[in-house]
Formats: C-alpha cells, sequence, structure tokens
C-alpha cells in the first residue's frame, strides 16, 4: 500500500511539473551557450574572465542579497533612470514620472545592463579564486563593464544612448518599464468607446502564477498584484538562444511575425 501511494504521489508531481512546463513555455534553457556566460567557457571573448563558474556571475548560494534569488551582484540605485515618453503614450503613462524608480525585476538587469556596474564585481567570489573574477581578454581587468566593443553585440547596453555609450541610466528609447498593464487597460482611451479601444489585449488566466517569477499571459510575463511590465516580461535571461535562434536575444517567447509584441499589442 506504501509503494502505491509513493507511485501515485510521484505521478502527480510529474504531472505538475508537466502542467508548469506548459504554462512556462519557453526556449531550451542553456545559458552556457550564450553571451551570458562570462567564464573561462565564455562564447565571446570579450567577456571571458578567469572564473570556471557560470552561474555565479549573478547567483550565489550563500551570502547573497534579497533583491533578485540568491543574488550575488549590487543593484544600481533605481532612482537614476529616465524613461521612455511620447506624445502615443498612453494618459496613464504619461501621467506617470519619466524619472520615476525602476522596479526590483528590472533593477537585477540593470545590475549589468545599464552600464555603470562591472560584469566581474560580484558580493560573493567563489572560493576557488577568492576574488572577484578578472577578464582574459583586457589584462586581467575585473572593471568590464556591459558596452558596444568595436562594432559587436551594439543592443548589451541599455541605459545608453544612440551616439553616447558613455551614458548610464538612459531609457528614453527603450521600451516602457515598471508601470502597470492593468492600469494603462483600464485608463478611459482604452476603454468601450475610448480612442485606443481594443488596441491592448486583456491579460489572461492569474491562476497560472509563480509567486517567485511572476505570472504569464499570451507567453509575456506580468509581476505584482498590479501587473507590472518589466525587463523580464519580454527577456529570459537563462534561454539558449544559440540552439533555438527565435529566442534571440534572450526573448520570452518567439517574435515570429511581431507574435511577442503582439501578446499585448492588438494593431
Amino acid at each position: 500500500m506504501k509503494s502505491a501511494r509513493t507511485a501515485q504521489a510521484l505521478l502527480v508531481a510529474v504531472l505538475l511539473l508537466l502542467c508548469a512546463a506548459t504554462v512556462w513555455a519557453k526556449g531550451t534553457p542553456g545559458i552556457k551557450n550564450t553571451i551570458h556566460n562570462l567564464s573561462t567557457t565564455a562564447p565571446y571573448p570579450y567577456y571571458a574572465s578567469d572564473e570556471t563558474e557560470i552561474c555565479v556571475f549573478c547567483h550565489t548560494p550563500h551570502g547573497g542579497v534579497l533583491s533578485g534569488p540568491l543574488w550575488n551582484r549590487s543593484n544600481t540605485a533605481n532612482n537614476i533612470f529616465t524613461h521612455y515618453n511620447s506624445a502615443t503614450l498612453s494618459t496613464e503613462l504619461k501621467n506617470l514620472s519619466a524619472t520615476r524608480p525602476v522596479n526590483n525585476e528590472s533593477l537585477l538587469c540593470m545590475a549589468c545592463h545599464d552600464g555603470s556596474i562591472s560584469v566581474m564585481h560580484l558580493l560573493n567570489p567563489t572560493n576557488n579564486l577568492g576574488r572577484n573574477p578578472q577578464s582574459t581578454f583586457v589584462s586581467g581587468s575585473s572593471d568590464i563593464y556591459v558596452v558596444p566593443l568595436f562594432g559587436e553585440n551594439p543592443g548589451a547596453k541599455i541605459g545608453g544612448l544612440q551616439g553616447n555609450a558613455a551614458l548610464y541610466g538612459q531609457l528614453q528609447d527603450d521600451h516602457p518599464i515598471s508601470f502597470s498593464y492593468s492600469a494603462v487597460l483600464a485608463s478611459p482611451e482604452y476603454g468601450a468607446g475610448g480612442a485606443k479601444e481594443n488596441d491592448l489585449r486583456i491579460i489572461g488566466d492569474k491562476n497560472n502564477t509563480n509567486s517567485a517569477l511572476g505570472w504569464q499571459s499570451e507567453g509575456v510575463r506580468f509581476f505584482g498584484d498590479d501587473d507590472r511590465v518589466e525587463c523580464s516580461s519580454c527577456h529570459d535571461p537563462h534561454v539558449d538562444y544559440v540552439t533555438d535562434t527565435r529566442y534571440t536575444p534572450f526573448l520570452i517567447r518567439p517574435n515570429d511575425g511581431s507574435n511577442l509584441c503582439l501578446a499585448c499589442h492588438d494593431k
């Protein structure tokens, strides 16, 4: 009887995992093949280091901070950013400050991608090094930043502006983040008879939830009770876009036919 109960429990666990995999459908995970691998096996030499571990550049099993899952990086300040603004934005977004704080879910990305913190600066380096990793491309330096290098990977730095990569905290030329999608959707212009009626899709079933990672609707991810749009709404830092190029660059779902865009925008 005990073995039968054990078998049933295992079957339920497998079914739950399969259901979770269906809800969280995304590309094959595999950081090793991507530019997020900053170790000795880095596929892009200008971010290679003398650290053999891969996950440590973002995560640590001990001594991390609470802004992310076992987070091993210092986050940049959340009040140094200037967000996108334009005449075509919804009234809800226009009424938000263009210098509003960036939420933790996006600050995790900005800890490298705004270009203000070296990718080699860790809170808890590994025991085998006992120090921050050093670049094997730039003479052992620990001060390696995400910036366009030699015309390669020009989109890596998010916090700069076209023509001035030295800046950071500048999001004026990037999709808006750290705002409530449900608040925008509920604004009068998107309601019945509004100027933008049916321009945004109604978000889906919140029962498809994972409290640590947000919840998904139509393959995009929202965060918190107010359904916030953050960097990870569209991007998955763990996806192996080399194995499946449809997920380049770290997309949460393929954008063939603008399907990623059309998960929210009904144009």
